[in-house]
């Protein structure tokens, strides 16, 4: 047994004893005899985190990311567990024998606990297929109103319909990439190609409407079904979709640190390094979405890293790769901008980072809770040590973010996985042993 004393948890100091779960948790001082103590002199304790919606591409893109150094990156950020999507795998997740193949590359691979989505795609739907992959444990099913990859078709509305009507009243969450491709490719032909390789049209030719419209079409076809719409980046989308949930519709939503922090006046000094799909928005939006926190049901990075020099640094903005690396960042950010600030109180951090995403996706309680029997999953941080935000410290493949140069009001300081310390100031590379992840309700 093990024990952490004198943790700052919710304004308290606490003392956890644990193995691989919690088994006590105790505002006075704990009895006994520890293995190891580790006393935290007051720094700040929360569930690890969990990062919903990561692309860590392998197998089939793997010089942008891999397992190895995905989740090293997380453990480096204080996230413990990652969801990985289906589509940025080759094969991708679309059956269970994809699944059993990607497990078998990235086994014995990953510094966190994982756990995998499964996906439909536009050329490729077959009912059987999909009751076979929520039989095998994946938390839920992507699909895309647009999509970029050859390997992973968007799904027609009309596909959609049948999809919903299939599985109609059924406990299956189905996640959404909300962008209308119709409205998306309107916008882009006002623009001659010379203009697109211009940063100040990315936006114009990827409006708000696209997002808007798409979020609006899968609400009206959805029938009594569980869904979730990624990565939302806009006030009239996320708005849609809070008046939904107050109409009763089962539907969750997330939305990501850089929609919170940057707007697209800001592409002109960051350029390559914020560009994403969807893109960051108007000012007003990302107001929205800070002002609505509260409601929003978590948040994810959707870190899709690449290579800098070849996919990143370039001239022609219609050519770079949308994606930036994010795990890494993700907790720093949110302890440092609402929860240090204010404007987020502990639970609320809790359930934004945590919390929220283990109760969506059937994890709760194992994952995102500090309670007796969860697993002892700790990110620690020091809110009276700052740290200045380099590229070099980012231990992913893609070596940039639009959080660079920033300085945080807070450093982490260690980072626990199921009992371990996995990152103490430094990754401790010889504690390799993430376990994969099934929903378990």
């Amino acid at each position: 047994m093990n024990i952490i004393r004198n943790a700052e948890v919710n304004g308290r100091l606490v003392d956890i004893a644990f193995d691989d779960k919690i088994r006590q948790i105790s505002f006075k001082y704990l009895d006994g005899d520890f293995e190891n103590i580790y006393d935290l002199e007051g720094k700040l304790l929360i569930p690890g985190g969990i990062d919903p919606h990561v692309h860590f591409n392998q197998p089939g893109f793997a010089q942008r990311e891999d397992f190895a150094t995905g989740s090293a990156s997380a453990i480096a950020g204080g996230v413990t567990t990652v969801i990985d999507m289906p589509c940025t795998s080759l094969p991708p997740i679309t059956s269970v024998d994809n699944y059993e193949n990607k497990y078998n590359v990235i086994k014995n691979t990953s510094y966190v606990d994982f756990a995998f989505w499964g996906g439909i795609t536009g050329d490729g739907y077959d009912k059987k297929t999909v009751e076979k992959l929520w039989e095998h444990g994946v938390v839920g099913f992507k699909l895309y109103t647009i999509s970029g990859m050859d390997t992973y078709k968007a799904t027609p509305y009309n596909l959609l319909k049948q999809i919903f009507g299939d599985f109609g009243g059924s406990d299956k969450l189905f996640a959404f990439h909300a962008e209308d491709a119709r409205t998306i490719a309107n916008a882009t032909s006002e623009f001659t190609p010379e203009q697109l390789t211009k940063w100040e049209n990315y936006v114009p030719s990827r409006p708000s409407e696209a997002e808007i419209t798409a979020v609006k079409r899968v609400i009206k076809s959805m029938q009594s079904n569980k869904i979730h719409f990624v990565h939302i980046s806009t006030k009239g989308a996320a708005k849609s979709i809070l008046e939904a949930k107050k109409s009763g519709k089962d539907i969750s939503f997330e939305t990501c640190p850089h929609y919170l922090q940057f707007t697209k006046e800001d592409y002109e000094h960051l350029l390559g390094r914020l560009k994403t799909a969807p893109s960051v928005k108007d000012e007003a939006d990302k107001s929205f979405l800070r002002d609505n926190l509260g409601k929003i049901d978590f948040l994810a990075t959707d870190h899709a890293g690449c290579i800098w020099e070849t996919e990143k640094d370039l001239q022609d903005f219609s050519k770079v790769y949308c994606g930036i690396p994010g795990v890494q960042t993700f907790l720093q950010y949110v302890v440092d901008e609402f929860y240090l600030s204010g404007k987020t109180s502990y639970g609320e951090l809790v359930r934004l980072t945590s919390e929220g995403a283990a109760k969506r996706y059937g994890l709760y309680p194992r994952k995102g809770a500090l309670e007796i029997g969860a697993d002892a999953d700790f990110a620690v941080f020091d809110t009276n040590k700052s740290h200045l935000m380099k590229k070099e410290d980012l231990l992913c493949k893609g070596k940039y973010s639009p959080f660079e140069g920033r300085k945080f009001g807070c450093s982490l300081a260690q980072t626990f996985l199921r009992g371990k310390l996995i990152y103490d100031g430094f990754l401790l590379e010889d504690r390799v042993h993430g376990q994969l992840l099934k929903r378990e309700k």
